[in-house]
């Protein structure tokens, strides 16, 4: 089943955290490869290599920790993709020469129908109308749905859709041969990513997915903190050295923030660093050198 799209997520990924950290972190995993949950967001661009991002529960990681260490692009989605040819399912993928018009994600968040306005200021711009069976925000019409997408009003649901030729999806682990001329899709399934999306930085540049996003651990507070004698760190194994990631600027969760183990001499430096990119490249979303 598609997962629900907040629209404030959508063209921006910023750094974030999830959940809460465990009491203990064990080295146990830390560089096993996962696929960050924002990948399964059929609207979501990709990472920017000029940010860092830390799941703090996820249970794809024996430490709970996903590090995602100045990565730009999708995991799962090696060379990227141009934007997507958007279609009107209506049309019958008249606009698709020769693909067909797939549904890319449903529009909607959480709305509260026992509010004054029965919701629907939650729902301004996703549907209009707080569904109560569902206390979720849908529709009854395309005008009230973001722009782009439709109401499907059986489901009474704003969704995207874009031309996709199934079963043409690209592969985390694939090669670039393998990758070459195929969309961006949501990790195990043949939904198309509605976004563009970056190619990763050059194998090279310790930006790439292999040595960028992986398992990792907490292993010290950020600098010019004191220590904190209540939080279990880890001891980072070999191949692995302790850096500061996230220093603290006294915003959301401090036990979040400061070192983690990260692979040898990967620590970020420069948005320079990501090299040229083998894949789509456009210089006002990506960095690195185009082909």
């Amino acid at each position: 089943m598609t997962r629900s799209i907040v629209t404030g997520l959508l063209g921006l990924i910023s750094v974030v955290a999830v959940g809460i950290l465990p009491i203990a972190c064990q080295s146990g995993g830390v560089g096993d490869p996962c696929i960050p949950e924002d990948e399964y967001n059929p609207q979501f661009a990709g990472f920017k290599v000029t940010e860092e991002n830390i799941e703090s529960r996820s249970f794809q990681c024996q430490t709970r920790i996903r590090l995602v260490n100045h990565f730009q692009g999708r995991v799962s989605c090696p060379l990227g993709q141009a934007p997507p040819t958007p279609c009107n399912p209506a049309n019958n993928g008249s606009e698709c020469n020769g693909a067909k018009c797939i549904e890319a994600g449903t529009f909607t968040t959480d709305c509260d129908p026992d509010a004054a306005d029965g919701g629907a200021a939650a729902c301004a711009g996703l549907g209009g109308a707080c569904i109560p069976e569902r206390r979720q925000c849908g529709c009854t019409q395309t005008a009230n749905c973001p722009a782009g997408s439709f109401c499907d009003a059986t489901a009474k649901e704003c969704k995207s859709y874009v031309c996709h030729t199934p079963g043409n999806c690209q592969i985390g682990d694939g090669s670039p041969d393998d990758n070459a001329n195929k969309a961006c899709c949501v990790p195990g399934t043949d939904t198309p990513v509605a976004a563009p999306v970056c190619g990763q930085c050059n194998n090279d540049s310790k930006r790439d997915a292999e040595k960028a996003v992986y398992c990792s651990c907490r292993c010290g507070v950020a600098e010019g903190e004191p220590e904190d004698e209540n939080f279990n760190f880890c001891e980072c194994p070999s191949g692995f050295e302790c850096k500061e990631i996230r220093k603290n600027v006294g915003l959301g969760d401090k036990q979040i923030t400061g070192k983690y183990c990260i692979k040898l001499e990967s620590e970020f430096k420069s948005e320079q660093e990501c090299g040229q990119v083998s894949g789509y490249f456009n210089s006002q979303q990506c960095k690195g050198i185009g082909l």
